[in-house]
């Protein structure tokens, strides 16, 4: 399901009091693994904010299936499987890597925004980089 999977550990910031990942954290895994995804494909983000382009979060969705917990090693597996004209979306998967199972699956789509956050359409160049 993924370009290049990203594989991070479980920090103590990471968990609430039970020492279990908190729940919100896999969305900031889910950036994680997009940002990388993206920047393998040569798409830079600062580059599209330097020219007045940004992309923003308009839906996320998330199916939790097992606990991650601290000192966890995850691997998180990222793919594009949506494109329209002004979004696109991703499918996230996240495994626990020493034992296999899986952690949380989840779907994010993202907005272009021009410098007034205007909806706009994705560039071309973008467009070719992201096609499933």
């Amino acid at each position: 399901m993924s370009y290049k999977p990203l594989d991070i550990r479980v920090y103590y910031k990471d968990t609430d009091a039970g020492w279990v990942v908190y729940n919100a954290n896999y969305l900031c895994f889910f950036e994680m693994a997009r940002t990388e995804y993206m920047r393998d494909l040569g798409i830079l983000v600062e580059k599209y904010i330097d020219n007045g382009i940004s992309f923003v979060v308009v839906h996320a969705e998330l199916d939790y299936r097992a606990p991650a917990r601290y000192g966890d090693i995850l691997s998180i597996s990222t793919c594009v499987v949506d494109l329209k004209k002004a979004s696109f979306a991703f499918q996230h998967q996240i495994i626990n890597q020493t034992t296999q199972q899986l952690i949380v699956t989840g779907t994010t789509r993202l907005c272009c925004i021009n410098e007034l956050h205007k909806v706009q359409a994705l560039p071309p160049e973008l467009l070719s980089k992201l096609k499933p």
